[in-house]
C-alpha cells in the first residue's frame, strides 16, 4: 500500500505536467487525450494488462537488438505504449473472482481472494506509475474501460460487472483498506490518462472509435466525456463504419502508406485480428502476453512484428 501511494503523487505529478511538445493541452492548459510519439525510434505496444504482474517485468528484459527494453528506455531509443486496463483478472481470474463476490457480501470482513487480486492489480500499476514518472517521454499507458476505480457511471465511465461485480467490489474494498482520500487520488490518476497516441504511421487507443472525434476533441477529452467513452468501450458491431479511415487522414499524412490503427479491448482466441477495411490491427488475446513491435526503418509486418513474450527464443520475430 505505501509504495503505491508513494508513486500515486508522483505520477499525477508526471501526468499533469507532460510536455505539450509530446503532449498538447487543452484549453484549460491541462494536459490533453493526445500523445505524439516520436517519429526516430521503435515503438512497443503492450496490449490490456489486467493485473498480470509479470508482464512489465517480462518486456523491460524483453531482447530487441542485443539490447533490453529497459537498457533502450534508459538511452531514450524506444517508447513503449500500453493500451490500458491495468486492474482487474478477468477470466484468469475468475473463480477468484466468484470467491470474493461471497466476501464482498459479507463486507470484506475476512476477504484472502480479493486481497489477493488487489495485490496483483496494484502491482502491476505501480509498476506503470514507476516507469511513467521514470520515463515520461518514453512510457505511456492510455485509459482503458477497467480505468474506473469509482465504478462510476459518467465522465465517459460505466459500471463494470463481468464475472462477479468488480466494478462495486473493486471500489468498496479500496475504500474500506486505503480510504476516501487514496481512491479519490487514484481516480485523479486514471482521469489524467490519454486516450490516444499517434506515431508516424500508426495510431494507438484502448478501444476502435465509436465514431470520428477530431484532434481537437481527442486533446479536449476531459470536457468531452463521449470522446472518453468512445475509444475505451466501443465493439467493432458499435462502431461508426469510416470513423478509422477517416481518423487516420487526419492524424497521419495521407501520403504515408500503410496506415494501421492498434487496439486492445475485445479478448481474441489468436494472436491478432486484421481488418483490412479499416488498416484495425486488435492485440489483446488474455492468453498471451502480446508485444508489437513498430521499427521506423523496417516495413511492419504482421507475422514477423507481433510477438507473444512468452516465447522462450525472443528473437525469432523480430526485425532485421
Amino acid at each position: 500500500m505505501k509504495l503505491i501511494e508513494e508513486r500515486l503523487d508522483k505520477v499525477n505529478e508526471t501526468l499533469e505536467k507532460e510536455s505539450a511538445e509530446w503532449r498538447p493541452k487543452d484549453r484549460e492548459g491541462r494536459s490533453g487525450g493526445l500523445i505524439l510519439l516520436r517519429q526516430d525510434i521503435p515503438t512497443l505496444i503492450v496490449p490490456d494488462l489486467h493485473g498480470r504482474r509479470n508482464y512489465l517485468p517480462d518486456l523491460l528484459r524483453y531482447k530487441f537488438k542485443d539490447k533490453t527494453v529497459f537498457e533502450l528506455l534508459k538511452t531514450d531509443r524506444i517508447q513503449v505504449v500500453c493500451v490500458g486496463d491495468g486492474m482487474h483478472s478477468e477470466r484468469r481470474g475468475k473463480e477468484r473472482w466468484q470467491t470474493a463476490f461471497a466476501e464482498y457480501k459479507n463486507g470484506f470482513e475476512d476477504c484472502p481472494a480479493m486481497t489477493e487480486e488487489m495485490t496483483e492489480n496494484f502491482q502491476t500499476m505501480a509498476m506503470v506509475m514507476k516507469l511513467k514518472v521514470a520515463f515520461p517521454q518514453q512510457f505511456h499507458f492510455l485509459k482503458g474501460n477497467h480505468e474506473n476505480i469509482l465504478d462510476e457511471a459518467g465522465n465517459g465511465n460505466h459500471p463494470f460487472r463481468k464475472f462477479a461485480a468488480e466494478g462495486p467490489m473493486t471500489a468498496s474494498y479500496v475504500k474500506k483498506f486505503y480510504g476516501d482520500a487514496f481512491l479519490n487520488r487514484y481516480d485523479r490518476f486514471e482521469k489524467n490518462l490519454p486516450l490516444l497516441t499517434r506515431g508516424k504511421y500508426f495510431v494507438i487507443t484502448h478501444a476502435r472509435p465509436k465514431k470520428v472525434y477530431s484532434i481537437d476533441e481527442v486533446i479536449n477529452f476531459r470536457s468531452e466525456p463521449a470522446v472518453t467513452e468512445g475509444l475505451t468501450w466501443t465493439r467493432s458491431q458499435n462502431a461508426e463504419e469510416g470513423a478509422i479511415p477517416s481518423m487516420l487522414n487526419e492524424l497521419i499524412d495521407s501520403s504515408i502508406t500503410p496506415r494501421f490503427w492498434f487496439c486492445g479491448h475485445t479478448s481474441l482466441k489468436t494472436r491478432y485480428k486484421y481488418w483490412p477495411e479499416d488498416a484495425l490491427i486488435e492485440i489483446h488475446n488474455p492468453d498471451l502476453r502480446t508485444v508489437v513491435i513498430l521499427d521506423p526503418l523496417v516495413l511492419f509486418d504482421l507475422e514477423r512484428h507481433i510477438v507473444d513474450l512468452s516465447q522462450s527464443a525472443n528473437e525469432a520475430h523480430q526485425p532485421e
